[in-house]
């Protein structure tokens, strides 16, 4: 398997579940289900590592008592962690607002996201690595890509006004890019990726997702599930592409992969994504 690392965060959901999403001014019962483990960058971490890869997580985390649940879950998923740092802030928190169709509505509670930045010296150098993934660049430095030279490396979309964003892949949502890129994206991406672009795949809910390449698309519809909570669906998704890309298969069987994935993910009350173990277990588990 793969020598993989993640540089990303991992935080804490705060998790209320609700009828429906109130609207202004509007007062209704929530229920209150605690807290759990996540992030995106942990949920694809922790996903990669049950696969069978050999997982790091490079990244800052809080001083706090929290902290040591975290990454006591991280080791529980076989995650490295030797990279993460602490900082004497509270751990990020995110609010997820869980409604009956299992849709979610997040609030970060982090108070400075610059605590979690990282400067370009503060980046190991990962001469063999296999695959880097970069939740953002815009807290993440770019000289990683120097840092792992023989890497797929694999970013979400660009951020506006960053005209580099070096990346092999990228995987993100349609909200993540602006409407008028949507038709044809990858000479958007590009510019800010480089030469070294392969992929732009873009995800759409439940109408699936798409790749694009320089000169063709390739498409793949959403498989039908039960949803109870879309948390981390994107997230298993990505892990479900990146895993079939490092097993050799071709793209569109990649992203059935991570339709898979994502699937299985949905169908679940937590954030962090079921386990490849449980993806394969299930109906249809290996689509390739």
């Amino acid at each position: 398997m793969a020598d993989v690392v993640v540089f990303g965060q991992v935080a804490i959901d705060i998790v209320i579940r609700v009828p429906t999403v109130p609207r202004p001014g509007e007062h209704i019962a929530g229920e209150g289900m605690g807290w759990r483990v996540g992030g995106s960058s942990a949920n694809v971490a922790c996903a990669l590592s049950s696969a069978g890869h050999r997982v790091r997580m490079v990244g800052r985390i809080g001083n706090d008592e929290i902290s040591a649940e975290l990454l006591k879950e991280l080791k529980r998923w076989g995650v490295g962690t030797d990279l993460i740092t602490k900082h004497s802030t509270p751990s990020p928190r995110t609010m997820i607002i869980l409604d009956d169709s299992g849709e979610r509505t997040m609030i970060s509670l982090d108070p400075d996201p610059t605590v979690w930045q990282l400067r370009p010296d503060q980046v190991p150098d990962l001469p063999t690595a296999d695959c880097v993934f970069v939740e953002s660049y815009e807290r993440y430095p770019r000289t990683i890509a120097k840092a792992a030279p023989k890497a797929m490396l694999v970013a979400s979309p660009p951020a506006p006004g960053f005209t580099e964003w070096p990346a092999d892949v990228v995987i993100g949502s349609e909200a993540q890019l602006p409407d008028t890129e949507l038709a044809t994206p990858f000479p958007y991406v590009a510019a800010a990726a480089g030469s070294r672009l392969r992929w732009v795949v873009i995800t759409q809910g439940s109408h699936g997702a798409t790749a694009h390449s320089a000169d063709s698309s390739t498409r793949v519809e959403a498989r039908p599930a039960d949803q109870v909570d879309a948390t981390g669906a994107g997230d298993a998704f990505a892990a479900g592409l990146i895993h079939g890309l490092l097993s050799e298969r071709d793209i569109k069987s990649a992203m059935e992969l991570g339709m898979r994935w994502g699937a299985e993910a949905v169908v679940r009350l937590q954030s962090l994504p079921p386990s490849w173990a449980e993806v394969m277990a299930a109906p249809g588990g290996d689509p390739g």
